[in-house]
């Protein structure tokens, strides 16, 4: 019998390897931010997405902006991709990056 590798998010949901989506058809968004910019995405409330940053350096993620350091809910590294699953009652995704002109790709991922 073969063993099953189990990853939870920090909200203790079940969630893919960060390597191995299972994205959407068409559901791809590209965001952009410079250093210390506050934007926003609008989002599937209770959804999961995969994120990977592609340029510019490292981004912040949050339900509530995350100029402010303590609403940092997730942070990505340059070339790195991370899982986020979004709260029920949340449609807004916050993001900012470390360095000026921060790119990457935001899918909503299958259930």
């Amino acid at each position: 019998m073969g063993n099953e590798l189990y990853l939870s998010d920090n909200a203790g949901h079940r969630v893919p390897p960060a390597g191995s989506p299972d994205p959407i058809l068409a559901s791809g968004q590209w965001l952009q931010a410079d250093q210390s910019e506050a934007k926003s995405t609008t989002v599937v409330a209770g959804a999961t997405y995969a994120f990977t940053a592609t340029r510019g350096g490292s981004f912040y993620f949050g339900i509530a902006a995350v100029a402010t350091a303590a609403n940092v809910v997730w942070a990505c590294g340059l070339y790195d991709t991370i899982i986020i699953v979004i709260p029920t009652d949340y449609t807004t995704l916050y993001y900012s990056s470390s360095q000026n002109n921060g790119n990457g790709r935001l899918r909503r991922l299958t259930d």
